[in-house]
């Protein structure tokens, strides 16, 4: 590539979009308001194209999205940067533009870093290049694994990223019993999503061995799971109890509170930490117990054959539970072993360009 780019004010006519640009859709709305914006202000950063001798015409590689917006408003000319760029480059600097700018959908950035792994670059190339982590890139490759319905949930942002991920590594019987469950609403938030699909995994990898029919089992072992679910229940009666005293105690007005306890062993702070160490506890057997209770369901679960039909049907309406984002906070905290989202340290493809 020329360090110096030749600086051009081409007919929009003449400029061709990428057949191979790994951003697909490309929102109206924001196009309309882009077009709005080069028709009142002008365009204010100049596109990046290559000129293909064949065919006499200008392909971009960087900047469709203001092109498109160009012949919304009726703009007959752009300014241009003309790069001498062959096909990979290419390719690397359109995911540059978009990828940090949250232009492309999770399963547009999952199929560009394939692409680049399949040309030979390895994980911690695409990571370095891309401002990303290795086991951010690997987990969005990893969504390629998806069936084609969860991918379109996906893509409409109607399944949220966590969940997305840990069902990718079912088989695909498995990802369609979760799509069932999700079609219906049997899930109260994604982090129960998330759940369900872990424990089909966990139910996958037992096999056989693993069975929560007790009709199965023999005397004994039935014998010794009733008398551990006495001893569980009768523990979360207890607790419920318990819960009867905090919701007390969280109605007291902190005066009186800070009246009784002052002169108390160890002061308030002591208190407070106790009762902090209870609500740690609490969160976590709420976690325990929705892992059990997606346990369960995993492997009790049956499919209505009607409710397949349910799954295309998803995202029809108004935005479900996944509109909230990938990570939903509640009140047991986070144990999801998926990686996190994380914001790209680079947002420019004249960046890119610059330092190539």
């Amino acid at each position: 590539m020329p360090t110096r780019p030749t600086f051009k004010t081409i007919e929009v006519a003449r400029i061709d979009p990428d057949p191979d640009q790994p951003r697909k859709e490309f929102k109206q709305k924001e196009l309309d308001e882009l077009a709005a914006s080069l028709k009142a202000n002008g365009q204010l950063q100049a596109i990046v194209v290559r000129y293909d001798k064949s065919t006499r015409r200008y392909m971009i590689v960087v900047g469709e999205r203001r092109w498109r917006a160009a012949q919304r408003g009726g703009l007959a000319t752009l300014n241009a940067q003309v790069f001498d760029v062959d096909d990979d480059r290419a390719f690397e600097l359109q995911i540059a533009e978009n990828v940090n700018r949250l232009d492309m959908s999770p399963m547009e950035e999952a199929a560009a870093y394939d692409v680049l792994h399949r040309r030979g670059w390895e994980i911690s190339r695409i990571a370095t290049a891309y401002g990303k982590t290795e086991p951010y890139v690997q987990w969005r490759i990893d969504l390629l694994n998806l069936n084609p319905d969860a991918k379109d949930l996906v893509e409409k942002g109607h399944l949220p990223i966590n969940a997305a991920w840990h069902v990718c590594r079912l088989p695909a019987d498995a990802q369609q019993r979760f799509l069932v469950k999700w079609a219906r609403g049997d899930f109260k938030s994604p982090r129960d999503a998330e759940e369900f699909a872990k424990a089909c995994k966990h139910v996958e990898a037992q096999g056989s061995f693993f069975s929560l029919d007790e009709s199965q089992h023999t005397e004994e072992k039935r014998e010794e799971v009733a008398a551990a679910r006495r001893r569980v229940v009768t523990k979360i009666e207890r607790l419920a109890a318990a819960g009867e005293i905090l919701t007390e105690l969280a109605g007291t007005d902190p005066a009186e509170l800070a009246q009784v306890l002052v002169g108390a062993d160890g002061g308030i702070v002591a208190y407070q930490e106790r009762v902090g160490h209870l609500q740690a506890a609490a969160g976590k057997a709420v976690t325990a117990l929705r892992k059990a209770a997606a346990i369960a369901a995993a492997v009790t679960i049956d499919i209505d054959p009607a409710a397949l039909a349910e799954v295309a049907s998803v995202g029809e309406g108004e935005p479900d539970m996944a509109s909230t984002g990938d990570a939903v906070a509640d009140d047991s905290g986070s144990d999801s072993d998926a990686p996190e989202e994380e914001a790209g340290e680079r947002s420019d493809a004249d960046f890119a360009l610059a330092s190539a």
